[in-house]
């Protein structure tokens, strides 16, 4: 079965801007020891909220859950220094990148909507909210983590084995 190929995707990614803030959290994660937001993170959320999705039977388009994957952690790059939360500045960077892409005004704001709330009240949230929050937390593969030791992370909270 072959799917119809996402072409705003192929946008994002491809895009000048979402380009130079990857390349500037790459860069800041060098001598990162703890999970990373780079683009194999941003693909396993994506992929997470996909089944997420299927799983529901929610029906939201493929395009708007790799969109609000790719773009959740942006705000990371804060290229000005501003100290502000990152899904903050990922929903800001997150509007202007999705235009350029071609992807439509509704669009963009469920997409943003979902970047907002990833990290705050995404748990309480439904469809690409949701999705997205959950896909963030279960992407990260804390039982293989060399630095679980010093992780933040609340034992509770942490992934003792693979979901999705």
């Amino acid at each position: 079965m072959t799917k119809a190929p996402m072409q705003r995707i192929d946008n994002i990614l491809k895009n000048e801007t979402y380009r130079f803030l990857m390349g500037m959290i790459r860069e800041r994660e060098l001598a990162r020891i703890f999970c990373c937001h780079g683009l194999d993170h941003c693909l396993d959320v994506a992929r997470i909220a996909y089944m997420l999705d299927m799983d529901e039977g929610a029906g939201i388009d493929r395009e708007l859950i790799y969109a609000a994957a790719l773009l959740h952690d942006v705000g990371r790059a804060d290229p000005d220094n501003t100290g502000m939360e990152h899904h903050i500045l990922s929903v800001r960077y997150a509007g202007d990148i999705l235009r350029q892409c071609g992807f439509e005004e509704d669009e963009t704001e469920i997409i943003c909507d979902a970047i907002g709330s990833h990290n705050t009240d995404g748990a309480d949230r439904h469809g690409l909210a949701y999705f997205l929050y959950k896909a963030d937390k279960l992407s990260r593969n804390c039982f293989d983590c060399a630095a679980i030791d010093e992780c933040y992370w609340p034992d509770s909270e942490r992934n003792k084995g693979i979901i999705y």
